[in-house]
């Protein structure tokens, strides 16, 4: 069965109190797939052993033992053995609450670095060998119990920020100049446009990310949807909803306040909308700290 035939699911990911990030050592048996499934957090892996494909709804590529692979937030995907089995180590990184003791970036900085690489797939140490280094790099500090857990944390939040960076360089590499027109010139624009109104607690409009993109809001729908494979009201709605998990994760704003900051009309606005995306209410989703 193609991957585009397949149902696609959403499947909430595990979240520590205490971190950004969750590991799991992962069996996967050989067997037909019937369905595909997607995150609201980064999932990184490493095939330990085995080999087999990665099937999105972009396409299908093949894996095998010692093969990296990146999976975005919200890509439909599944990993299938080829062989007897495969085991995989997968790490889920919550966007949002990345920080350490002494960095702590903006979130609005992941987010934006994630859409703009929109980069997916399995890396090899031959083809991508900075990518699976870091990759590699990133889950043996995960692992690592160190006397120097601040130091560590730091190094961590390092790496993250450097294979982001180099995801983003690897999709500007492989896109042909007109997609790298339409997305680097045309539509970052209405990004920034979505992220600057909602720091300032007012909710965008696709009209305001139009007139951003110096387009007509017909025209600008279009090519939104094209290149981004969502139209702009789902695109804002999603980045009002991760803003408000930041939010949720690291503040300890009232519901309320919270959705006065994001733009939100008023609280039942937030919580239906918050709902619909993250399929658990907001205080189920503060719980997960």
């Amino acid at each position: 069965m193609k991957s585009e035939e397949l149902t696609v699911i959403f499947e909430p990911a595990a979240r520590q109190k205490s971190k950004f990030f969750t590991t799991s050592l992962y069996h996967l048996h050989k067997k037909e797939q019937s369905f595909l499934h997607y995150h609201d957090v980064l999932e990184l892996g490493i095939c330990l052993s085995g080999n087999g494909r990665c099937m999105t709804d972009r396409g299908t590529v093949t894996y095998q033992a010692g093969n990296t692979q990146v999976i975005p937030p919200y890509l439909p995907h599944y990993d299938v053995s080829d062989s007897d089995d495969s085991h995989w180590m997968f790490m889920n990184i919550d966007i949002p609450r990345i920080s350490s003791s002494h960095l702590s970036p903006d979130p609005a900085f992941f987010i934006e670095l994630i859409q703009k690489s929109n980069a997916w797939g399995v890396f090899s140490a031959k083809v991508a060998p900075r990518i699976h280094a870091l990759i590699t790099d990133i889950a043996s500090l995960m692992q690592a119990e160190s006397n120097t857990k601040e130091a560590a944390d730091d190094l961590l939040v390092a790496k993250l920020i450097a294979l982001l960076i180099e995801l983003s360089a690897e999709h500007a590499a492989t896109c042909t100049p007109t997609e790298n027109l339409k997305r680097n010139q045309s539509i970052l624009p209405a990004m920034h446009c979505v992220s600057a109104t909602l720091s300032k607690g007012e909710c965008p409009t696709p009209r305001q990310m139009a007139d951003a993109c110096f387009m007509s809001e017909s025209y600008f729908r279009k090519i939104f949807t094209t290149v981004m494979g969502e139209p702009p009201k789902s695109y804002i709605s999603r980045i009002q909803a991760q803003k408000a998990a930041s939010l949720l994760m690291t503040t300890d704003l009232p519901a309320a306040a919270i959705a006065t900051a994001c733009g939100y009309e008023d609280h039942s606005t937030f919580y239906r909308s918050f709902l619909r995306i993250y399929e658990i209410p907001p205080g189920e989703y503060r719980k997960r700290k």
